[in-house]
């Protein structure tokens, strides 16, 4: 599985589509043109962060469920991911031993935003309000309730 995670982390970084044409920037201010660059840059990052993504499939075959459930569940804000086109992809970050990571599911449902840079946002970026760590990386030391009590008061702060 690690050479196809390789794989899609070098197409989540290298892919050059942008969210709008070309044409569509050369109408545009040329700074809100730049910032939607910024923007895309940023995405690449963070689809390419902690390992990579996975495929719905692969997905599949560590949970040991379907690939439709493997998309409910996305849906129903339980696991997390990012639409390429008619693709799927799922961050490797959330997954630890064959399983989701404790707390992951929790944090999706208390968001429960379509939403999915926002949310890669959250679990990937440092925070003051979490001593300058990431969501994330609490959880990986087993900090769940610690950042299960952040996500509601950031919900609330941010009026999600």
């Amino acid at each position: 599985m690690k050479n196809k995670q390789k794989k899609h982390t070098a197409d989540l970084t290298q892919s050059s589509q942008p969210i709008q044409s070309p044409a569509a920037h050369e109408k545009m201010h040329p700074a809100l043109a730049a910032a939607i660059a910024r923007g895309e840059i940023a995405k690449r990052r963070m689809a390419a962060s902690d390992g990579g993504a996975f495929s719905c499939a692969e997905v599949s075959r560590l949970l040991g469920i379907t690939q439709a459930a493997v998309m409910h569940r996305w849906r129903k804000h339980r696991l997390v991911g990012w639409p390429a086109g008619k693709v799927v992809y799922f961050p490797v970050w959330q997954f630890c031993g064959g399983r989701m990571l404790a707390g992951i599911e929790q944090v999706l449902q208390i968001f429960c935003s379509h939403d999915c840079w926002r949310i890669m946002l959250y679990f990937l970026a440092t925070r003051r309000s979490l001593d300058r760590q990431r969501a994330l990386d609490l959880l990986l030391r087993g900090e769940t309730e610690t950042v299960i009590t952040h996500a509601k008061n950031h919900m609330i702060a941010n009026e999600w």
